[in-house]
Parts: C-alpha cells; structure tokens; sequence
C-alpha cells in the first residue's frame, strides 16, 4: 500500500511540476549557444542513468555468485 501511495504520489507531482519546468525563462533559444546549454543540463542525468545500471548489473552478477 504504502509503495503504491508513493507511486501515485510522485506521479501526480510530476504532472503539477511539469508544466513549471518547461516554460524557464533566463536565455534565447534561437541562440547559437542554446544547444549546448541545454545538452549541459542533460548529461547529469544521463551519467546517473549510467551509473545505476551499472551499480544495479554489479550486485546482479554479486547475488548470482553467492547463490553457487
């Protein structure tokens, strides 16, 4: 229960958020520098992304060694 409760939670947080995010003002996005900036914002989360499948085949690989 309290694992479905967290889902619809961060669910509908999202949607009240979204919309907040999108529309951020502070540069021009027809700058030729605009690409950039937003690919700068993007490989954090990309690295993260990375990293947690990394970590999550790790301990995969980890718990199949330990059951032979």
């Amino acid at each position: 229960m309290k694992q479905r409760f967290s889902a619809v939670f961060t669910f509908i947080s999202t949607l009240l958020i979204a919309p907040t995010a999108l529309a951020h003002p502070g540069h021009d996005h027809a700058h030729w520098s605009s690409s950039m900036v937003h690919l700068l914002w993007i490989l954090p989360a990309v690295a993260a992304l990375g990293l947690a499948i990394t970590m999550y085949r790790r301990k995969k690989a980890a718990t199949r060694s330990d059951s032979k």
